[in-house]
């Protein structure tokens, strides 16, 4: 089994493959999203391609800033507090993409991935504290969302 490094080295693996596969879905959606304007395509089936490109576009930032959360654990060592963070960004990403259903279920595998590490290593995860890991998760969300407007 590999160790902890391997297996977060896995996880980083995984959030660049599904950003990855995002970015195509995005580039797919903006083009069906062109077509469907030059077609003069009613309103709302208009609505519901931008809706699912702008979900789209939002778990692609996110899962971005969580590959550098990521990376800087691989690199620098610091588990504990940004593990949680990671775990509790991936949890709220998936709730917010549940339209997509396809991402949703490998956000949540990814985050069941980095509790199992966090469980492994034995982090206490303090119940005082998960508000404010909760709340640096918090702000990540929101930091993409500011970004995408």
């Amino acid at each position: 089994m590999p160790g902890l490094r391997g297996r977060l080295a896995r996880v980083l693996y995984d959030l660049r493959l599904l950003r990855g596969r995002l970015e195509q879905l995005r580039d797919r959606l903006e083009r069906r999203v062109e077509n469907l304007r030059n077609l003069g395509t009613d309103e709302r089936q208009l609505r519901t391609y931008i809706n699912a490109l702008n979900q789209v576009n939002y778990a692609v930032l996110v899962l971005s800033i969580l590959e550098v959360k990521v990376e800087n654990i691989l690199a620098l060592g610091t588990v504990v507090q940004d593990l949680i963070v990671v775990r509790e960004v991936l949890r709220e990403l998936s709730r917010r993409v549940r339209n997509i259903p396809e991402v949703s279920a490998v956000l949540e595998d990814l985050g069941d991935s980095v509790g199992e590490i966090i469980a492994e290593t034995r982090i206490k995860v303090d119940s005082a504290q998960l508000p404010v890991y909760r709340e640096a998760a918090r702000r990540i969300i929101e930091e993409a969302e500011q970004r995408l407007r």
